[in-house]
């Protein structure tokens, strides 16, 4: 089976169109988006036209991550979360808001999680939906493994890191994916998504890389009416 997995691309379209295609062209038995569509980018209506294009044409799997349930959730857990975010990052949420339909989220069907065989997926970690802890070392990992040889999984595949990692564990084999939307890997700053080969027997996780400009995507940022505290915030991350 081949598994074409995309994450974190907040609001960055044209990483996403990009990986799309390439994702077609190579050719996947499921398309799994592994959550954050929105915040930080500049093009969030884009985003879901994309998004929407791909559920029709793909048949995509879309699994929600902490950003999706910002615009997906009113209650008053998710609204204290988002009260207790940065200034520059609440800002950024309440831009984007304003910029798509209301409830326009709400228009896809959405998983919490998401498993084949002896693989598991979801936006963050194995925990149970809404613990957004980082995957982001061994020591993590070694837990995170722990939790899914108990529930019966031998890989687990992640975003949320924004790093392309892999972890060997004698319990499973932990994946997190690298980001199309915020690249947080100095060793690799790339905006990437993976293709996944699975078979009984074995995994294999590659990365795959588009191509992206980063001073046209910070002349972007620095031409939207945000802030200038977060305009410098966002470009940091294509510094």
């Amino acid at each position: 089976m081949k598994i074409a997995v995309l994450s974190d691309i907040h609001s960055v379209s044209a990483t996403l169109g990009a990986a799309l295609d390439d994702a077609r062209t190579e050719g996947f038995d499921v398309l799994l988006i592994l959550g954050d569509l929105l915040t930080y980018g500049v093009n969030p209506a884009e985003t879901l036209d994309l998004v929407h294009e791909a559920v029709a044409r793909d048949g995509a799997i879309l699994v929600a991550g902490n950003h999706d349930q910002m615009y997906l959730d009113t209650s008053q857990a998710e609204l204290a979360y988002l009260t207790g975010l940065p200034d520059w990052l609440r800002e950024t949420v309440e831009w984007t808001a304003a910029r798509i339909s209301p409830g326009a989220l709400k228009a896809f069907t959405w998983h919490e999680q998401w498993s084949t065989g002896q693989l598991f997926a979801a936006h963050a970690n194995p925990y149970a939906f809404g613990d957004w802890t980082y995957i982001d070392g061994p020591a993590r990992a070694e837990d995170a493994a722990q939790t899914l040889a108990h529930r019966g999984y031998r890989y687990g595949v992640f975003g949320h890191s924004h790093r392309a990692r892999a972890f060997e564990d004698g319990a499973a084999a932990i994946f997190t994916i690298g980001s199309l939307g915020q690249p947080r890997d100095d060793a690799d700053p790339r905006m990437q998504w993976a293709m996944i080969d699975l078979d009984e027997e074995q995994i294999d996780v590659q990365p795959r890389f588009v191509p992206f400009d980063r001073t046209e995507h910070q002349a972007a940022i620095r031409a939207t009416t945000l802030s200038g505290t977060t305009r410098n915030q966002l470009c940091r991350f294509f510094a």
